[in-house]
């Protein structure tokens, strides 16, 4: 028992045999709590799948909806659950296309004040 004493005394004795034994422990957390944080990414990875999956199950279901009101309201506006004017309305499809035809205009304008500017710039010959 003496000698396994002394041993031991002697081993860890040496700065450079306790500087390595922290090291070995210092890896063996870090190699364990990089294996807990894989197993986590794992599972997220699996639930980001599944979400991802519902939500494009979700999104061709409102698509098919949307596209059933729109084919109702226009196949037979009086008897639609909800008016064309309020279904664009709703979808914002009226917004879309005011702010296309303003930007057509402003469009047009700047085209137009391009034109008259280069109109009148003197002619250096």
């Amino acid at each position: 028992m003496e000698a396994a004493r002394k041993k031991m005394m002697g081993f860890f004795g040496k700065q450079e045999n306790l500087m390595n034994l922290f090291l070995a422990g210092a890896f063996a957390a870090l190699s364990w709590r990089s294996y807990q944080q894989q197993k986590e990414i794992d599972v997220l990875e699996a639930e980001k799948s599944a979400l991802r999956s519902g939500n494009m199950a979700m999104s061709s279901t409102m698509w098919a909806w949307r596209e059933h009101f729109f084919n109702l309201a226009e196949a037979d506006p009086s008897s639609a659950p909800i008016s064309l004017a309020r279904l664009r309305a709703i979808y914002g499809e009226e917004e879309m296309v005011a702010e296309a035809t303003s930007s057509q205009l402003d469009g047009d304008i700047r085209r137009d004040r391009a034109e008259d500017a280069a109109a009148n710039e003197p002619i250096i010959a």
